[in-house]
């Protein structure tokens, strides 16, 4: 797999601190090998500090190869230039946490990293509530020796018609950005102009001049040695998927309506994940042939996204680990009846699968129908596992009675029934409360 951007981030939250008063001459001794490698354990500010140790160690940390160059945005912006500018290797990570005061400074910090040939670079804006995002500088175009990037609450600018893009670029991470009006064209060619790439990840993005009824324009992915993907979005932006040959493992949170655009690229996956949430339903899908591990978000109160749920399954003869988390709506749903498959449609279904997780459920008539059907279908099933939503009106022991009703194609199959508290729901005012 692999490595997000984000993968091998420092930890260090403090500024840059001045260095310290005094030193040791016995440090002096120490291989350069040792030394270099003490100094690329240490946080950047510690690294910096070593200077006062001894005469030897003066300014060793500026000619360590492979040092992590990692700024926070409480750092003084004159910090930041003296250890660009005093840093005498190339550049093989760089993280800059970009305060609103010192916007005015990041071209020059990216052109200064561009200089040393900057290979993994993490770029994130602190933004302000009544602030726009902030622009990156054209100068991140110039980093052509880029292998991993990740931009994180800022704007993307245009891409100049004659910029190559990052000819060595192989993982991208967009989060929380906003591309200028028909900037799904920006990011077209952005992709089409990193011919390397092997991971994209791109959530929640946002283009000027779209609007939230549907009005987008149409733009492609196109990324043929693409291996892992991650789409996340509020809204339909438009995106449609070039066939991905090569693609091992996708992850995909949208609405609902860009799924008939999106799926059909992905049929070469092993590892799926799939928000259904949208009243589209899925169907004439090609099979998926190659998916092992399936993952499902999904709302069981809605005939559309069971259907399409079901769709998805009866085209993955292959799987043998099922995951579902039971997404809830804020307001009451009207519980529907499960349209279940006909014996046709069974054929084969849950005949790889061993085994099968189900977080949040209620206790709805239409959960419980869903685990029956499975469990009379999966001949190797070795392990169930139910989570029961902490809100649920039904305990965990009346659900477990239930379950050991249902047969069992499986006998082998053995039920674990556990409670599940969804975190991301839990009321601020109950903070205060006793656990």
């Amino acid at each position: 797999m692999m490595p997000s951007p984000v993968q091998g981030k420092h930890p260090r939250t403090t500024p840059l601190s001045p260095a310290i008063p005094d030193g040791t001459d016995h440090l002096s001794s120490l291989p350069v090998e040792m030394t270099e490698e003490i100094l690329r354990r240490l946080s950047l500010d510690d690294a910096v500090r070593t200077s006062a140790l001894a005469k030897p160690w003066r300014y060793r940390w500026a000619e360590c190869p492979g040092f992590k160059l990692v700024f926070v945005a409480e750092d003084p912006p004159a910090a930041v230039d003296a250890v660009l500018a005093g840093y005498a290797c190339n550049v093989s990570y760089a993280q800059l946490d970009v305060a609103p005061e010192s916007n005015g400074k990041v071209d020059g910090w990216i052109r200064a990293l561009a200089a040393k040939g900057i290979r993994c670079l993490v770029l994130c804006f602190t933004l302000v509530l009544s602030m726009r995002w902030l622009p990156v500088p054209a100068s991140l175009f110039s980093c052509r020796e880029l292998t991993s990037l990740l931009l994180k609450s800022c704007e993307i600018p245009a891409l100049r018609s004659s910029s190559d893009g990052f000819p060595n670029l192989l993982a991208l991470e967009l989060d929380d950005v906003n591309f200028w009006e028909n900037g799904q064209k920006t990011f077209e060619a952005l992709i089409a102009r990193s011919p390397l790439l092997r991971s994209l990840r791109i959530m929640f993005p946002s283009i000027n001049g779209e609007d939230d009824g549907g009005n987008y324009s149409e733009w492609t992915i196109r990324a043929p040695n693409l291996r892992i993907l991650s789409m996340g979005a509020w809204q339909d932006c438009g995106w449609r998927l070039d066939d991905l040959p090569l693609i091992e493992e996708a992850c995909i949170h949208l609405e609902g309506n860009e799924l008939p655009r999106i799926l059909p690229a992905l049929t070469r996956v092993e590892n799926l994940s799939v928000e259904i949430t949208g009243d589209t339903i899925l169907e004439r899908l090609s099979y998926f042939m190659n998916l092992k591990c399936l993952s499902f978000h999904t709302i069981f109160t809605k005939s559309s996204t069971l259907l399409s749920m079901f769709c998805i399954l009866r085209n993955a003869p292959n799987v043998e680990g099922l995951h579902i988390t039971v997404l809830h709506e804020n307001e009451e749903s009207i519980e529907v009846n499960m349209e279940l498959p006909n014996a046709q449609g069974t054929v084969g279904l849950f005949s790889r699968l061993n085994h099968f997780c189900l977080k949040g459920i209620m206790g709805h008539t239409n959960e419980l129908q869903f685990i029956k059907f499975l469990m009379s279908k999966a001949t190797v099933l070795e392990e169930i596992e139910i989570y029961v939503h902490d809100d649920s009106p039904m305990s965990i022991e009346v659900v477990s009675d239930e379950l050991s009703q249902y047969k069992k194609a499986s006998l082998q199959a053995g039920i674990i029934v556990n409670r599940y508290v969804d975190y991301n729901n839990i009321d601020e005012t109950d903070d205060d409360e006793e656990p």
